[in-house]
């Protein structure tokens, strides 16, 4: 209730709606290093915020489209997964998921390590020396 110097006075209802930005658990693959050829996911989850969300993954700063060797499989309207089938070295880095809606964004990062087996860089080869030769 509202009244002026006069005594006139005026009545109003109003609402009040308070919004509350996304908030994310943390991000985890399950393991420190993943092994090559191994299967790879991580879950992005909102556990508080208002929706609608909208949750983007990305590799070094650069957006995430599914493809080949990276998926992206919506949960809900609260969250996303991430899966990459068969990791391999060039899927090692820094993977970001961000939660947006009307009120602001959060992200969340995870660092994947890759355990890659050792390869020749030039494989070697026979080489016959006589006995007391220099090898070179």
């Amino acid at each position: 209730v509202a009244k002026n110097e006069e005594g006139y006075s005026a009545r109003s209802d109003l609402e009040v709606s308070v919004m509350e930005a996304p908030e994310l658990i943390p991000l985890s693959f399950g393991r420190e290093v993943m092994n090559e050829n191994d299967l790879a996911q991580v879950s992005c989850i909102a556990v508080r915020g208002d929706e609608p969300l909208s949750i983007s993954w990305t590799f070094h700063g650069n957006a995430i489209t599914s493809d080949v060797d990276i998926m992206t499989v919506p949960i809900g309207g609260r969250g996303s997964n991430l899966v990459i089938m068969r990791v391999r070295h060039q899927h090692s880095g820094l993977y970001t998921c961000t939660a947006t809606n009307a009120v602001g964004s959060r992200s969340e990062s995870i660092e994947l390590k890759v355990n890659v087996p050792p390869r020749w860089t030039v494989e070697p080869t026979d080489k016959q020396f006589a006995q007391g030769s220099d090898a070179k």
